[in-house]
C-alpha cells in the first residue's frame, strides 16, 4: 500500500482508525466481568497501564519510566513513542532519552 498512498494520507486514515480501535478495546476490557485469576488481572493491569502511558505527555512518560523502569521492557517503552497520539508531541531525541534512563 505504501507506494500508492502518500504517508500523510496513510497517517490520516490509520491515525483516525487507531483512536477508534483504542476506545473500542478499552470498552471491551471494561466489559470483562470480574476475573478472580491473579495472572489475568495482572495482564489486564499491564494493558491499562500501557494505554494510560500512551496518553501521557512525554515528560510525564519519562518520569514513569524513571520510577518503574522494569514494569515494561525497553522495547515496549520505545514502542509507546511509535504510536501517533493526537496532541502528544514527541521530541526528536526521545528514544535516546528513554534509553539513557533505562541504561542506569
Amino acid at each position: 500500500m505504501a507506494p500508492y498512498i502518500a504517508e500523510s494520507k496513510r497517517n490520516y486514515v490509520f491515525g483516525g482508525i487507531s483512536s477508534v480501535a483504542a476506545n473500542a478495546s478499552i470498552k471491551a476490557l471494561a466489559a470483562i466481568p470480574s476475573i478472580d485469576s491473579e495472572a489475568v488481572q495482572q495482564r489486564l493491569d499491564r494493558v491499562r497501564t500501557f494505554y494510560e502511558l500512551l496518553n501521557l505527555p512525554f515528560e510525564s512518560l519519562l518520569g514513569f519510566i524513571a520510577e518503574q523502569e522494569y514494569f515494561f521492557s525497553a522495547k515496549e517503552y520505545l514502542s509507546i513513542l511509535k504510536v501517533n497520539v493526537p496532541g502528544r508531541e514527541i521530541p526528536m531525541d526521545a528514544e535516546r532519552r528513554i534509553s539513557q534512563i533505562l541504561s542506569h
